[in-house]
C-alpha cells in the first residue's frame, strides 16, 4: 500500500511537470510565432509597402498601432511635399489631386493643405470651391503664415459682406 501511494505521488507530480513543461512550450510557440509576425511587419514598415497596415491589423500587432500613425503621417508630409512641388513647378491640377487626398487626414500640416489646395484650385480655375477652402482656412487658422497669402486672394474673389469682412480682417492684421 505504502508503495502504491508513493508511485501515485510519483506519477502525480510528474503529471503536474509535464503539464507545467507543456503549457511552457505553448507559450513560447506562441510568442515565437508573435515575433515571426512582429518582424515581418517590420520588414514592411523599412521596405515602405503598403501593405504594413494592413498586415499589422490583420494579424492583430497592436503594439505597432503607434507605428502605422507614424507611416500615415509620414504618407501625408510626402503628398504635402510632392503636392508643393507640383505647384511651384505650375502643376496645380496634380497639386490639387494629391491635397485632396489628404485633406481629410488629421495632421500637423493642415494650414499647409488648404491654403495650397485652395491657391491650386484657383489656378485651375475652380473658383467656388477655391473659395470655400480658403474661407475654412480662414477661419480654422488664425496664426498661419499664409494667413495674408490666402486673405488677398480671397478678398479678390469674394464680393459682398464676406469681401468686407476680408478687408477688416486685412485692416486688422496691419495695425
Amino acid at each position: 500500500m505504502r508503495h502504491e501511494r508513493f508511485y501515485l505521488i510519483l506519477i502525480t507530480v510528474f503529471a503536474f511537470l509535464f503539464l507545467i513543461t507543456y503549457m511552457y512550450n505553448v507559450k513560447l510557440t506562441t510568442d515565437v510565432e508573435n515575433l515571426r509576425k512582429l518582424t515581418k511587419a517590420y520588414e514592411l514598415y523599412v521596405s515602405g509597402s503598403d501593405d504594413f497596415s494592413k498586415y499589422v491589423k490583420d494579424n492583430n500587432l497592436k503594439e505597432l498601432d503607434w507605428l502605422i500613425s507614424k507611416k500615415l503621417l509620414s504618407d501625408v508630409r510626402s503628398k504635402l511635399d510632392s503636392a508643393k512641388d507640383a505647384y511651384r513647378r505650375g502643376n496645380y491640377a496634380d497639386a490639387s489631386v494629391l491635397l485632396r487626398e489628404i485633406k481629410d487626414v488629421d495632421n500637423p500640416w493642415m494650414d499647409e493643405i488648404y491654403f495650397y489646395l485652395g491657391m491650386s484650385l484657383y489656378k485651375i480655375g475652380e473658383v467656388e470651391s477655391s473659395k470655400l477652402f480658403l474661407s475654412a482656412f480662414i477661419q480654422s487658422f488664425q496664426y498661419s503664415i499664409y494667413r495674408k497669402e490666402a486673405l488677398l486672394l480671397l478678398k479678390d474673389l469674394s464680393t459682398g459682406d464676406v469681401k468686407k469682412q476680408v478687408e477688416s480682417i486685412l485692416s486688422q492684421m496691419e495695425v
